[in-house]
């Protein structure tokens, strides 16, 4: 299990460094991937057991094929570009434009929420933003398309679970998140969430296991080999580091609440209450977000010279609310249902009021 997990790290490792040796070499000279390569290779041979001397080496070839693609890449995304997919999320942005909120902020949030368009959006209000530790909410990521494609998949699942209907549900939520992927701009972030997703399905349809690890490790490789330039972006590096909290981190810190099993029935019983099930719930979202903070905090402190104080607050009081107003724009957006979209606002003002209140707590 052990060395299972080593595989799961070191093979994306490999290539990643092997990625970004290519993209230096290129800018550089070829003498440093010959000097990298003369160490590498003879270093594989250092092991006396056989089965560690194959793993090496294939290792050291998992790391040379990283390098190969990052010599030979073009930085060029136009593979993340389709115009008609971006025509309609200016028919969306017109249409959330449209509806009748009675404030234009709520308005302009929305289409930064679910368009990713911010260019409307108050000068102040993205100030609290990033004062607040939020700027992950605004800017279009793993979480929006999550939230999309958990609601896809609830509309889907409405038409039943026969097993024809459970594979096609399957292949359509993989399209309907890449054309909302591609529609959006299709930035490092969301694409590695849309590849989380197809993997997952993907695994869904074949009836193999689901491991986390496994996930994370193929969508990295792939999304690197597509477009290797991307992991200089720090989208991609903070979108990556912070499913790494997930994976690793996330499930050890889960397991810091106290458990039930040793207790007795009545025990077990007096846990089960309304406010116990509330405070566990407290504790999964305060897990996932020093999950990813203790894996982002030092790259972001380093890029951008701050680090949010507040963000367990931002991400307790935010993260909820997020998901009533992306679930209720969806919902707006389908029906225009005058108290939809009252309950909607209401939901865009509480969110402005928190972080406008955390901002100015972190500003003293």
């Amino acid at each position: 299990m052990v060395w299972k997990q080593e595989e799961n790290i070191g093979r994306p490792l490999c290539f990643t460094a092997g990625i970004l040796l290519g993209l230096t070499a290129r800018e550089a000279q070829l003498w440093l991937v010959a000097a990298t390569l003369g160490f590498l290779l003879p270093y594989t041979h250092f092991y006396r057991e056989k089965r560690l001397k194959k793993e090496k080496f294939f290792l050291f070839c998992v790391f040379a094929t990283g390098m190969l693609c990052g010599l030979l890449a073009e930085d060029d995304a136009s593979l993340w570009h389709w115009k008609r997919a971006e025509e309609w999320a200016e028919t969306l942005r017109s249409y959330i434009r449209s509806l009748p909120y009675r404030d234009s902020t709520t308005r302009e949030l929305l289409c930064a929420l679910l368009t990713g368009d911010r260019s409307g959006l108050p000068a102040e209000l993205k100030t609290a933003f990033r004062q607040s530790g939020a700027s992950h909410l605004l800017a279009l990521s793993g979480l929006h398309l999550g939230i999309l494609y958990l609601a896809f998949s609830w509309v889907l699942t409405l038409a039943g679970n026969a097993p024809v209907w459970k594979k096609t549900r399957g292949v359509l939520l993989i399209l309907l998140c890449g054309v909302y992927t591609l529609a959006v701009g299709a930035g490092p972030s969301i694409v590695r969430a849309w590849l989380f997703i197809c993997l997952r399905e993907i695994a869904l349809l074949l009836e193999r296991k689901v491991r986390p690890a496994d996930i994370l490790a193929s969508a990295l490789m792939l999304q690197e080999a597509l477009y290797p330039p991307a992991v200089r972006e720090i989208g991609f590096q903070l979108s990556y580091l912070a499913m790494t909290g997930i994976v690793f981190l996330y499930p050890r810190l889960q397991k810091w609440w106290p458990e039930e099993s040793g207790a007795s029935p009545a025990v077990r019983r007096a846990r089960r209450t309304l406010l116990s099930k509330g405070l566990h719930k407290v504790w999964d979202l305060c897990a996932l977000s020093i999950s990813c903070q203790v894996f982002t905090g030092p790259l972001a402190w380093w890029k951008f010279g701050s680090f949010p104080l507040f963000f367990l607050l931002t991400n307790l009081l935010c993260m909820p609310l997020m998901t009533l107003i992306m679930a209720g724009a969806l919902l707006a957006l389908a029906t225009r249902m005058p108290l939809l979209i009252i309950v909607n606002e209401a939901c865009c003002r509480a969110l402005v009021f928190i972080l406008e209140t955390i901002a100015a707590l972190s500003c003293r």
